[in-house]
């Protein structure tokens, strides 16, 4: 793993830091490989049951994209490498990713930034954040992030925030469904903690099923999503992790999972 993206698992959780503190933890094109096999390992890997997103430092999430690096590429005339954008096959990893990610918002999520956090689950976030997309100041539009803000964000307010570059406070970016819990900083790591904790001693099943499953019909018409919905509850209902959480349930006892498999 590069310096750029720091990885720890502790204990079921895979955490990745973006590790530029110096530069605002600025998203580069050297950066995404890392974050595309990273998310791919933790995929891969049955111990882990929740991935954490965050940057290092308290001040920025990710405070945007590598502007000297754009601006480089549009002097030389590289802009139709923008129809292969690195963060475009890394947004195809999360897609593809049934563990759980969740954003560890420590500080401002704006541009490239507010991007990485729509593409996640579940955010918690410091009440100090501001979530913005700014790249209009500077001759840009962040058509990339569109992709998810539209589905997370009121379409006006959306406008709003993309036309005039403004930024929002963390009391609005939890009214706009941008994350899921706001706090102070001295509390972030403990409500980080608990929703993970709620995460975790769930079915890994169920959980892995239920996400790719809500990922797969948010783009069906009804009677699609529907048909889909049917034959994905009888998959679920023949696993192994639905017979130990029904026995535990009759039980009255605390489920012991079974270890989550490898994909074939």
């Amino acid at each position: 793993m590069s310096d750029l993206l720091l990885s720890e698992t502790r204990g079921a959780v895979r955490w990745l830091t973006i590790n530029r503190p110096e530069a605002m933890n600025q998203v580069t094109w050297e950066l995404f490989p890392h974050m595309i096999d990273a998310i791919a390992a933790a995929q891969a890997d049955p111990a882990v049951r929740v991935i954490v997103l965050t940057g290092a430092g308290e001040k920025f999430f990710c405070g945007g994209g590598d502007l000297a690096s754009d601006e480089a590429r549009s002097l030389r005339g590289l802009a139709p490498d923008w129809l292969n954008h690195p963060i475009t096959r890394l947004f195809a990893a999360v897609e593809a990713c049934a563990v759980p990610i969740v954003a560890r918002v420590n500080g401002h999520a704006l541009a490239p930034g507010l991007s990485l956090l729509s593409m996640v689950d579940l955010a918690v976030a410091t009440d100090r954040a501001m979530f913005g997309i700014p790249e209009a100041k500077v001759g840009l539009a962040n058509t990339l992030g569109l992709a998810y803000l539209q589905r997370l964000v009121p379409r006006r307010k959306l406008l709003e925030l993309m036309l005039t570059a403004e930024p929002v406070n963390a009391a609005e970016a939890l009214e706009l469904g941008l994350v899921n819990y706001v706090v102070p900083p001295a509390e972030l790591d403990a409500k980080l903690d608990w929703l993970v904790r709620r995460l975790i001693d769930k079915s890994p099943e169920a959980t892995r099923r239920g996400k790719l499953a809500f990922k797969a019909m948010q783009d069906m018409t009804l009677p699609q999503a529907l048909a889909y919905g049917n034959a994905a509850v009888g998959n679920i209902l023949l696993t192994e992790d639905f017979r130990t959480g029904i026995r535990a349930f009759h039980e009255r006892r605390v489920v012991d999972w079974p270890a989550r498999k490898t994909e074939p």
